[in-house]
């Protein structure tokens, strides 16, 4: 089973980049449409959380659906296939996206003014102080012309001119200052290689050198920074954050230090060709674009990494709970089992994403407790619930003459629990386990949205630098699909091991002189008193 279904995998992963190569060039340079007005009607992307692009995007087109999306990568991946026939970006953005991606093109008449974009702090007495001190210097650095050329660095082509400062040796007599970004929106933004950098990361490590503070950036999902912000999480925020007077009533925002154009992206006016090139030729590109360009595999590795970590500490964990949770409650007491009954009811009952924010910004929110911990928790809790249950069943399957049968064998309780009812239980709830375990590796896909750098967060900075719709999503499931199906393989064994069927005779018969042995020994103990 495991060898046919990787086998069909892969055999999806060269399909999709033959079909995506064979019409990898364009005739036409042109963009599809001649202006914005022609979009009117047809589905357009915005990026979720960006309130005044949807607010835009409403005004721009009104006869359109308004489609929403967590990245530009998924916008680009969502133009390809037709799924919608325009986004909204900025327009530096759009220059480094369209170096990258030869498909797109820009209209030409731009949607609106300029927006400012700048840094964003929490409503604090620390957090005003910050955002004063960053203003004077973002002004400082204005008036010596040395914002602009930062600036010209950034959203040039030159990646030879795109320096930063050493922020991570800084000396920090004032502490160190974290700022929580993006990661995928470049030039303000992105990862290269396994470090992120970008403009808003360059001002930023200059402005803390200037003030005695150290630096710490992590990346997240767009739509989490400004609660990372809020709940006093990080010091400050930045990934192309619009000055709109709607968000200043929840955070601080600084003085702009960028103003942007938005400029609506939509495919170019193409008519399919094949490639020039043969189709490993496009396999092996795909393979360096996404893997070795910039040492790209070291994000998969981090990734893969934490991903184990949280889904193996979780299931570990999760077991120990939902055992525990179950010994205390077998016995029917009232109060545990009416407090465990509500936990559950209350944890299967929120979305794991809702459950994975409330504990990290505002359960653990004043707390100094770092992210991977606080979604090992959330898993911990959700898997242990889980188990909880399956252990109800498992129990409730076994007849209740084996525990009667045990006990008139002048067995204790626990060695009924341990000894009889115990390894039936596990035959019933083992097929449920197995695909509880499976289901764990892949829900982790979520914990991006609390700044954890899992596989699929890596998969997606990846995407943000390459544009390529198919590769870097199919690469990421396939690990995925290896990973579920290693833990499958353990799961496999230790129900093979507790399977009389699958059992050696030898080892059943061990087990019952065991059993025995430790009986006739209390019987012996007995008559001697």
């Amino acid at each position: 089973m495991f060898k046919r279904n990787l086998f069909f995998v892969l055999s999806l992963i060269l399909i999709v980049i033959f079909l995506s190569s064979r019409y990898s060039e364009a005739q036409d340079d042109r963009a599809k449409y001649n202006n914005v007005s022609e979009l009117n009607g047809k589905p357009i992307g915005v990026q979720t959380g960006v309130a005044e692009w949807a607010d835009l995007a409403k005004e721009t087109f009104p006869n359109s659906e308004i489609v929403y999306f967590n990245t530009f990568a998924d916008m680009a991946a969502a133009l390809d296939s037709h799924k919608i026939e325009g986004f909204l970006l900025d327009e530096p953005v759009f220059a480094l996206m369209a170096s990258t991606n030869n498909r797109i093109a820009m209209l030409e008449d731009k949607i609106d003014e300029a927006l400012d974009v700048a840094y964003v702090f929490a409503k604090t007495e620390r957090g005003n102080k910050l955002c004063d001190e960053l203003g004077e210097y973002i002004r400082s650095l204005r008036s010596t012309g040395e914002l602009e050329k930062i600036i010209t660095k950034w959203t040039g082509p030159d990646e030879e001119t795109k320096t930063l400062p050493d922020y991570k040796n800084f000396p920090a007599p004032n502490g160190i200052l974290s700022l929580a970004t993006e990661g995928e929106y470049p030039p303000f933004n992105y990862y290269r290689g396994t470090e992120i950098a970008g403009l808003e990361i360059d001002i930023a490590a200059k402005f803390c050198e200037a003030y005695g503070y150290g630096l710490e950036v992590t990346a997240m999902s767009f739509n989490a920074i400004l609660p990372a912000i809020a709940s006093g999480k990080f010091d400050f925020g930045a990934s192309g954050i619009a000055v709109i007077e709607e968000g200043s009533e929840n955070v601080k925002l600084s003085e702009p230090y960028y103003a942007c154009r938005t400029v609506v992206a939509c495919l170019k006016a193409l008519t399919p060709i094949s490639s020039s090139s043969s189709f490993w030729e496009d396999l092996k590109a795909s393979f360096n674009r996404t893997f070795f360009r910039e040492d790209r595999y070291k994000l998969f590795i981090d990734g893969i990494i934490n991903t184990m970590i949280i889904t193996v500490l979780s299931i570990i964990f999760g077991t120990i709970l939902g055992f525990i949770v179950f010994m205390l409650c077998r016995k029917g007491n009232i109060i545990a089992n009416s407090l465990t009954n509500f936990s559950i009811w209350l944890i299967q009952g929120t979305p794991l994403v809702v459950l994975l924010m409330i504990l990290y910004y505002v359960i653990f929110g004043h707390i100094d407790i770092k992210a991977i911990w606080v979604s090992i928790i959330a898993f911990t809790l959700t898997f242990g619930s889980s188990f909880y249950g399956m252990l109800q069943f498992g129990a409730g399957a076994v007849d209740i003459g084996q525990t009667e049968a045990a006990y008139a064998l002048g067995f204790t309780d626990w060695q009924t629990f341990f000894k009889i009812i115990l390894p039936q239980a596990a035959l019933h709830f083992m097929p449920s386990y197995k695909a509880e375990v499976s289901e764990l590796v892949k829900a982790t896909a979520i914990v991006g949205y609390i700044a954890v750098q899992d596989l699929t967060k890596m998969g997606d900075i990846v995407r943000s630098r390459t544009y390529e719709a198919f590769f870097p999503l199919i690469s990421v499931a396939v690990i995925y699909f290896i990973l579920a199906a290693l833990l499958n393989t353990i799961t496999n064994i230790i129900h093979a091991r507790i399977t009389p069927s699958k059992r050696k005779p030898e080892d059943i018969l061990r087990g019952i002189d065991l059993m025995n042995i430790e009986l006739n020994g209390e019987y012996g103990e007995k008559n001697h008193d």
